[in-house]
This record gives structure tokens, C-alpha cells and sequence, in this order.
């Protein structure tokens, strides 16, 4: 491990990892998990959006994980090895990063209890995207800690950016050169839009899919897909945007059998639910039911579109849906007062990582709604998200249309 002993250290450690990601052809982003008592680098990561298949001395698909982002891999890092290593508390770490955490990452770093300190601002997909550290996009509750525990490094001249921020962080106060602050904003700049294209169109359009539900019970389509959830390709909806009573099994099955009691399919163009997932909160705060299930999807696709054997990279080209084609279905929406909310609209986008083809319904739905919350607050939070969210994604939480599914849930709850 190495020990960094300024602000500037640390930013030249965690710029590091993103040119590490610009060499890897995904996100140039990069971050670190830092000891605020001892300036110990306890681990260092980089974007992993877009990724070569190890191994491979080919390339051909790279999207790899849309929640493979530098902070969200290692708060779920720091869960997996907090201890066997005798971690600290998140509340006397500080993640690094080069670049202002997106909705998903920031609302992961707020669950898990992070401090954070930022270089470069994101001022269209950034959670401080306005650069005023009034949080504007936080639910209210949430606003006050991300005030009390995130700082932006200050830079020095020619640039002569004050620090904002909280004494909490690792090196609060203090600044940066205006080198280090370019090169961490301008390789992110230089990456951002293809790698966004290459994510957003990694699939084909619904016209030119095969239904996966015609292929025979022994194709690598269908075994990874059985791999993934016990439920793929054994519920079929009439209309992929309207779903049925006939999701309830499986949403409410896998609910009872996650840690918290929630789940979330994602059903194709042509009606096939693909992934029932719930979550693993047990194992990392942040591993939601939807994290689960979009990253799940995601890895697996990844896996089949780097076979290799040909055959089989056809056939998932052929048969699996980008999810911007599809539509997620959650037995619960997120609590749009605390951070996993934030953290979910963020993964969703990311997930789209662009425009999605405008329909009605919306192709992020849910069944019931959680506590107290109302469907007007859900929105709300999605209307305040940065920029990235609310003009490319535009994302819109909407309630399933079927009353026989509705009725059907809350009877098996």
C-alpha cells in the first residue's frame, strides 16, 4: 500500500487510474479509498463501463457493466473486504475521485458513508453539476450529509478555485495545481461521448431481434439466462409494456427470497421476462434488487458476446436485447427519501447511458409504492437529477398499468 500526504498526491494517485481507463478505451474516470488518520491508499480503482474480455486478444464487445464505475466498485470493494482486512468505518475513509460523482455514485458513496473529495467538476451528469454544493438533485434529508462529509479539492492559479466543502475529507482545505485539475477534467471530456455511443448502441434494434423464447432448451443463450435467474424465458407478457398478473410469481418469489424483501424483472421486446432478480443487501448496501439485476444482465451478455465461438456471439447478438429496448419492473420503487433512490435513477441511466426510444408506458415501472412514499414524490426526485438524467435519459418512474397485477402483488405480500 502507499501513503499519500496532500491533497495533490491524491489526486495524482486517482489521476492515475484514469488513464489507466482512457488506455482501456471506457470512462476515464478514476478513484481511490483513503485512511484520513494515516494517508494510507487502502485501494485504487478505475472505470470499468467498457472492458476488453480477459483473455482475449479481440475485443468484439466491449460494454461490459453500466454500474461500473470507479466509486460504485469500490464501495462494493470496501464491503467485500472490510473484515478480512480490519477496514476502518467508511466515516474515517475518504473516496478520491477525479471527476464529481454521477446519481449512482453518489448515492452510493451516501449510503455507505463515505467522505469524498472531487477535482473536476461533471456539469451534466455531476451530482454538484451546478458547482454550488447545494445538492440540488439530493432529497432534502440526504442534502445536509453530503454538506457535511464531500469536499472539492481548491486549485491554484491560473485556474483559482477556492476549496468548498467540509473539513471531514481527507486533505479538506487544501489545493491542487491547475495541472492536475485539467488533466482530470479535459480525460474525461475526451472520452465521455463515445464511450456513451458505444453503450447506448451496443444492441440491435427490436425490429431486427430474434425472440429468445424460440430457441431450443440446450442453446447458450438460454442456459446463461437459466444461470442468471430461475425465472428467464418461463413468463411471457402480451405487450412488454403493459405486464400482467403473470409477473407476480416470480417479483414476489424472489422478493421473499432476497434480503430485502424486493426484486425487479426486466422483460424483452417481445414480452419474455429475461432476469427476476432481488437484491444483496447483506453483502453490500448498495447491492439493490436493480443493481443486481441490470448488472447481472449486463456481465452476462458481455460473457456471450466475447465466446469464443462465433456461433455463440451471434446468437446473443441476435436474441439479447439492449435493456433501453426493455422494461424494468419493480415489485417495489426505491424510497425517494434516502440515497439508494438517488443511487437507482443514477444506475438506471447509466444503464441507458442515453436517449431511450420515447413510448408510453415508461420502461421503468414499478407495482407498489414504499411506506408512505407518493407517486408525485418518486417524480419529483427524477425531475431534480443532473442534467444527464432529465434531458438524454429523461427518466420517468411510472406505476404498472395493470390493476389485476397490482391487486395480485399486494394480496401475495
Amino acid at each position: 500500500m502507499i501513503t499519500v500526504n496532500s491533497a495533490q498526491e491524491a489526486v495524482d494517485t486517482v489521476a492515475n487510474e484514469a488513464i489507466l481507463a482512457a488506455i482501456q478505451q471506457t470512462f476515464a474516470v478514476g478513484g481511490a479509498i483513503i485512511h484520513n488518520a494515516t494517508g494510507e491508499v487502502i485501494a485504487a480503482l478505475h472505470n470499468n463501463v467498457l472492458m476488453p474480455f480477459p483473455g482475449s486478444n479481440t475485443p468484439y464487445f466491449l460494454p461490459h457493466d453500466p454500474t461500473a464505475h470507479g466509486e460504485r466498485q469500490l464501495v462494493d470493494w470496501y464491503y467485500e473486504n472490510a473484515a478480512s482486512l480490519g477496514l476502518p468505518p467508511p466515516g474515517q475513509l475518504t473516496v478520491v475521485t477525479t471527476l464529481d460523482p454521477c446519481a449512482m455514485c453518489a448515492g452510493s458513496l451516501l449510503t455507505a458513508g463515505f467522505n469524498v473529495a472531487v477535482s473536476a467538476i461533471d456539469d451534466y451528469a455531476g451530482i454538484n453539476y451546478n458547482s454550488q454544493f447545494n445538492f440540488p438533485s439530493l432529497p432534502p434529508q440526504i442534502r445536509q450529509q453530503a454538506q457535511n462529509s464531500w469536499g472539492y479539492y481548491a486549485i491554484a492559479a491560473p485556474v483559482s478555485r477556492a476549496y468548498q466543502g467540509a473539513n471531514s475529507p481527507v486533505f479538506s482545505g487544501q489545493s491542487i495545481d491547475s495541472a492536475a485539475y485539467y488533466l482530470t477534467s479535459s480525460i474525461f471530456s475526451a472520452s465521455v461521448n463515445t464511450v456513451r455511443e458505444a453503450s447506448n448502441n451496443s444492441g440491435l434494434d427490436p425490429s431486427k431481434l430474434k425472440n429468445p423464447a424460440d430457441l431450443p432448451a440446450n442453446s447458450p443463450v438460454r442456459q446463461a439466462l437459466a444461470a442468471l435467474s430461475p425465472y428467464a424465458l418461463t413468463v411471457q407478457c402480451e405487450n412488454p409494456r403493459d405486464p400482467g398478473a403473470e409477473l407476480a410469481p416470480p417479483l414476489l418469489v424472489t422478493a421473499q427470497q432476497s434480503s430485502v424483501f424486493n426484486s425487479v424483472a426486466l422483460i424483452d421486446p417481445f414480452g419474455n421476462l429475461l432476469v427476476c432478480l432481488g437484491g444483496a443487501e447483506n453483502q453490500s448496501p448498495i447491492r439493490t434488487a436493480f443493481m443486481e439485476t441490470t448488472r447481472g444482465y449486463a456481465v452476462m451478455r458481455w460473457t456471450l458476446m466475447n465466446d469464443p465461438d462465433p456461433a455463440v456471439r451471434a446468437q446473443a447478438e441476435q436474441y439479447l436485447t439492449h435493456p433501453k429496448y426493455g422494461t424494468f419492473v419493480f415489485l417495489y420503487a426505491p424510497d425517494p427519501t434516502t440515497p439508494q433512490a438517488v443511487m437507482t435513477f443514477g444506475a438506471y441511466g447509466s444503464t441507458m447511458e442515453g436517449p431511450v426510444p420515447q413510448s408510453y408506458p415508461s420502461n421503468l415501472q414499478y407495482v407498489l409504492l414504499p411506506g408512505n412514499t407518493t407517486a408525485q414524490a418518486l417524480s419529483q426526485l427524477a425531475q431534480n437529477l443532473p442534467p444527464f438524467y432529465t434531458q438524454s435519459v429523461q427518466v420517468a418512474p411510472a406505476q404498472v398499468l395493470s390493476q389485476d397485477l397490482i391487486n395480485t402483488v399486494k394480496n401475495g405480500v
